[in-house]
């Protein structure tokens, strides 16, 4: 957990390494190019050193979340489980499709389950909306991921009309 953490973090810094490296792109290239070429030059490789690194950052995050996650389903008897993580700016959305779970007694224990080692971790305060469904075969999970993603959309738009409201109780109308 502590290498996970400092790995991040290491990247996370790491990153801005590519706005000195753009820049000496573009000063090493400058005589041969031309101004023009060399900002261009300079831009892409300092952005794009900047996009590896956060590419790489998140996808080191959700590895150690889904295998986090995936331990503590094993430790409560539930093997067969696919994970789907999508970071987004608000935090992460965390689907768990149960494979084979079966009844709303063995579904609500996955959830239970899920939800705990959650709040047990050092990225709850990154999780932002948790989704867990029973699904009969891995051929099942997407049209059970067309029904999360129509459910995210409308629970997203009701959180919108909410601080809409919210929002204007506070200004007085």
């Amino acid at each position: 957990m502590e290498k996970v953490k400092k790995t991040i973090n290491f990247l996370g810094r790491l990153k801005w390494l590519g706005l000195f490296l753009g820049a000496l792109m573009c000063i090493l290239t400058q005589p041969r190019l031309g101004d023009i070429w060399s900002v261009i030059l300079g831009t892409v490789a300092g952005v794009g050193f900047m996009f590896i690194c956060e590419n790489e950052r998140k996808n080191v995050i959700c590895d150690h979340v889904a295998e986090d996650l995936h331990g503590a389903m094993e430790k409560g008897g539930y093997r067969d489980a696919v994970f789907e993580i999508k970071l987004m700016k608000p935090g992460m959305i965390i689907r768990v499709y149960a494979i084979g779970a079966g009844a709303d007694e063995e579904t609500l224990l996955c959830n239970n389950i899920i939800v705990k080692q959650i709040a047990k971790s050092w990225y709850r305060e990154r999780v932002w909306i948790t989704q867990i469904v029973s699904v009969d075969s891995e051929d099942d999970i997407e049209d059970a991921r067309k029904a999360l993603d129509d459910e995210l959309i409308e629970d997203l738009k009701k959180m919108k009309n909410a601080a809409k409201k919210n929002g204007g109780n506070k200004d007085g109308e």
